[in-house]
């Protein structure tokens, strides 16, 4: 039983409803498989965690503390 999320523009409140495999695209399947692995997640991680540092790295001079 898959379960996909659905707002409400008029209010806040999120309905779950069972959703058929058969509706949702094969790259949703894909990621939703992919999720389950540790490793996976791990690696991803370990990714956004490489991209964050290197943006700080190619800015390092506005992170300088400044004396005024």
């Amino acid at each position: 039983m898959i379960y996909g999320a659905r707002a409400s523009s008029a209010t806040a409140t999120m309905v779950l409803e069972k959703t058929s495999e058969a509706d949702l695209s094969p790259r949703i399947l894909e990621l939703r498989k992919k999720i389950q692995s540790s490793e996976y997640i791990d690696n991803a991680i370990m990714r956004i965690a490489q991209v964050i540092s290197n943006k700080l790295m190619e800015n390092s001079d506005e992170l300088k503390i400044r004396k005024e």
